[in-house]
């Protein structure tokens, strides 16, 4: 059975068109983009009470624009502002479907979709997959947020080719059923959370399962940590793809054939960062929030939109694959996914990198925070509980990571369950406004 993508005409109209656009040179794209930023931010004023309001208050016109640099005098807007004002800062039309997301935070969030962004968006990511040689169609194991209630938490699904496990029941049980599904089936490429799909790989390796060699593994949806992919790729045989986007579809960028860097795609969107201070990021090495911009949206335009991600930028153009692209170094995480300690310091939990053997007595592990200077370190072990000189050991490497300014408790648990959506997230913020 053709894939169901293909049967779509937007989906279909969108991926030529990006086919054509990666021939675009920097100023083609810089053209582009001006026009895609007048048009929105136009849209928006125009049709909008909130963002009509917002912009007029603010002394700013969509007039006002004559370079994409032009856009940074406008508002930044928060999914807060969004939310509390929906009617106001939305395009009430048939055909949009209201949607709704709770992303990292746990805050539900709804907003006004139309029919062609969702299409645009999966063409987009379609596109990125063509350039490490994935096509619709290809054998494809999933881990993702589906909650699948067969009897063995396994549904092949004919339209995508797609074999998917549910990633709500990660147990010894359900895993060598997958296992055995998966080696039936002969699978390309694997689609998944990378915490779900690193539970699997641990799993083969700790029960010395052979998995025949795939051709990708294609992360979303989550950070990707260094020790993830480092495992994925060791035990699946085969580069670890990943890509970052967000429900609201404002910015996306992933990785390119050569690197393990993450390309803006700049015709989805603009994407602008910023420090601290609200300053732009322009220096490679620094990191920054992402403000997106989507040219896709129009129900519910995004213009200048808080995502409270964060990146490090790398550069403006990959020296691999030549594109003029803005490229990121890696993702930070979001604003809620730092441990805090006594004094206010915040410690990403992407930069605690683990290359030597601490983790190889847990399964699974998660950090939990609910006061400054204080992180509980929960893990699963991986066979009988962990000797005292074990866990002086993961607790002295803990420590040392984490610096003097945060105390680490260690708590061995039986299970560590997923979010609402089947994602297992490394770090429980529970501190009020901890961004």
């Amino acid at each position: 059975m053709p894939h169901a993508d293909l049967w779509n005409p937007q989906y279909m109209y969108w991926l030529q068109f990006l086919e054509r656009a990666g021939a675009w040179t920097r100023a083609h794209l810089e053209t582009y983009q001006l026009r895609e930023i007048k048009r929105i931010v136009t849209h928006a004023y125009q049709n909008t009470a909130g963002y009509r309001a917002l912009y007029d208050e603010a002394g700013v016109h969509p007039d006002d624009i004559r370079c994409a640099e032009d856009l940074r005098a406008f508002p930044i807007v928060t999914r807060e502002m969004i939310r509390d004002n929906l009617k106001a800062f939305s395009i009430l039309r048939p055909g949009n479907t209201y949607t709704t997301t709770s992303g990292s935070t746990g805050v539900p969030f709804g907003f006004y979709r139309d029919p062609e962004a969702f299409s645009k968006e999966l063409a987009s990511k379609a596109h990125q997959y063509h350039r490490i040689g994935w096509r619709e169609g290809d054998r494809q194991i999933s881990l993702r947020g589906a909650m699948i209630d067969t009897p063995d938490h396994t549904e092949f699904v004919a339209k995508f080719n797609e074999l998917r496990l549910s990633v709500f029941h990660l147990t010894p049980k359900s895993l060598r059923t997958y296992y055995h599904k998966s080696i039936e089936y002969r699978p390309k490429w694997l689609r998944c959370y990378p915490s779900a799909g690193y539970i699997f790989a641990r799993w083969l390796k700790d029960t010395r399962r052979e998995f025949p060699q795939l051709k990708g593994v294609l992360c979303a949806s989550e950070s990707l940590y260094d020790f993830q992919k480092d495992l994925l790729a060791e035990v699946f045989g085969c580069r670890v793809f990943s890509h970052y986007g967000q429900w609201e579809l404002t910015v996306l960028a992933g990785f390119c054939e050569h690197e393990d860097t993450y390309h803006v795609m700049p015709q989805y969107g603009y994407a602008e960062l910023v420090d601290s201070n609200g300053q732009p990021v322009t220096e490679a090495g620094q990191t920054g929030e992402i403000i997106g911009t989507s040219f896709i949206m129009s129900a519910t335009p995004f213009v200048r939109y808080k995502t409270e991600d964060r990146t490090i930028l790398a550069g403006w153009e990959c020296p691999s694959c030549g594109r003029p692209y803005q490229v990121w170094e890696r993702m930070e995480g979001r604003l809620q996914e730092l441990i805090i300690g006594k004094t206010g310091r915040r410690v990403s939990v992407t930069s605690i990198h683990f290359h030597d053997d601490t983790l190889d007595d847990v399964g699974q592990f998660q950090f939990h925070q609910t006061r400054k200077g204080q992180v509980t370190f929960r893990y699963v072990p991986r066979g009988p509980a962990l000797c005292d000189e074990k866990q002086a050991k993961l607790l002295q490497c803990l420590q040392a990571k984490l610096d003097a300014g945060i105390e680490v408790e260690l708590q061995a648990v039986d299970r560590i369950p997923p979010g609402a959506r089947g994602k297992h997230h490394l770090l429980v913020q529970e501190i009020e406004n901890a961004g």
